[in-house]
């Protein structure tokens, strides 16, 4: 991996972590303007501003974490596609990793409960707040 953009990637926790400890890699966060506007960069770190639905800089990796969950199928489809623009294939290193809930089945182990619950209000909180939805 020589690249990394971090899809809404807000102020950039996530992509920092990842810029100290690989520091061969270049970390970009790429969110709208208004949410990175006085971020500054560091050595691999940067922050591109923009719309995730026109572009998406090129990078061999793309990370959305706790983004798709807030879209509908078919907008997530739309985000993928723009995903796949920007990488390189598979075979020459390309990666989008996505970082999200899976909900769990029906069928709970002892123990599960609390979680599987949480898991529900998450996807309530997706239906409610933004027309994203959990997935299994």
């Amino acid at each position: 991996m020589k690249s990394l953009v971090d899809v809404g990637g807000g102020i950039g926790i996530v992509a920092k972590v990842l810029a100290d400890a690989f520091l061969e890699l270049n970390c970009i966060i790429f969110d709208l303007p208004h949410v990175i506007e006085g971020c500054e960069g560091i050595k691999n770190l940067s922050y591109v501003g923009g719309d995730m639905f026109k572009f998406i800089p090129s990078t061999n990796v793309i990370l959305l974490k706790w983004v798709l969950h807030d879209w509908s199928d078919e907008v997530c489809i739309k985000i993928l596609k723009k995903c796949k623009e920007v990488i390189p294939s598979e075979e020459k290193g390309g990666k989008v990793i996505i970082i999200d809930i899976v909900l769990m089945n029906r069928n709970l182990e002892k123990g599960d409960e609390r979680s599987y619950e949480t898991q529900l209000f998450f996807d309530m909180l997706m239906m409610v707040h933004v027309s994203g939805k959990e997935r299994n």
